[in-house]
């Protein structure tokens, strides 16, 4: 191998390294993208978690790290681009106050759905790149996870049976609606927007077309080209 060409070999590395994680820097521009593993250095290691089981989640690893990427940069970046499938929604609310609180803009590229929405709706200005979208549906519970949750949590519960379990898990799935709807009503959304996200149909994924978008100010609208 030549000189030349070990050495754009040895460059091409840490770029490729770079763009592996989930945080990438593009200029002004912060790009979040869950396709990408969690750092494994921010998984706890008693979680019994590995950085391969966070691929595709919005993960609660990624709040601290949201935050210190954005001290680091306090004044460089004034965008995030999102482009997630979802995850662990009260990570995305927590991220979503990070991002209001620095006044960030939000962009999707590519799909953004499920808590990711939740992300997009806190930017002071909210775009969509040509052929993304964005999946919206109201908050959910897979059986497994919530047999478990029962099985590891109804003792300091105090839930007594199924039944009681099941009476909490109504009153949580109320203010789940709420806390959603009550989201986008204060970054803008219109009310009947607001409310038809959370009454989709469960196991359902609503993708809004750009128009419907626009008209409920979930994505800033486009201005309108002067006449001639």
């Amino acid at each position: 191998m030549s000189r030349t060409l070990l050495l754009l070999g040895l460059l091409a590395l840490p770029a490729l390294a770079h763009a592996e994680t989930r945080f990438t820097l593009d200029g002004n521009r912060l790009i979040y993208d869950t396709a990408h593993p969690v750092d494994a250095s921010l998984i706890d290691p008693a979680s019994g978690m590995t950085a391969d089981d966070t691929v595709g989640d919005i993960a609660y690893e990624d709040i601290g790290a949201l935050r210190s990427i954005l001290e680091r940069h306090e004044g460089r970046l004034d965008t995030m681009r999102l482009t997630s499938d979802g995850g662990y929604i009260e990570a995305a609310y927590e991220m979503a106050a990070i991002i209001e609180d620095y006044g960030l803009r939000t962009e999707v590229h590519g799909e953004c759905a499920s808590a990711c929405a939740i992300l997009f709706a806190a930017g002071t200005e909210r775009r969509m790149n040509r052929g993304g979208r964005i999946g919206l549906h109201p908050s959910s519970w897979g059986v497994e996870s919530m047999r478990a949750y029962y099985e590891d949590t109804k003792d300091e519960a105090g839930w007594r049976d199924e039944f009681a379990f099941a009476e909490w898990v109504y009153d949580e799935g109320q203010r789940d609606a709420n806390k959603l709807i009550s989201h986008l009503l204060r970054h803008g959304v219109s009310p009947d927007f607001a409310v038809k996200v959370v009454s989709v149909g469960m196991g359902t994924m609503w993708y809004p077309t750009r128009a419907e978008m626009e008209a409920s100010g979930l994505i800033t609208a486009t201005p309108a080209a002067p006449a001639d």
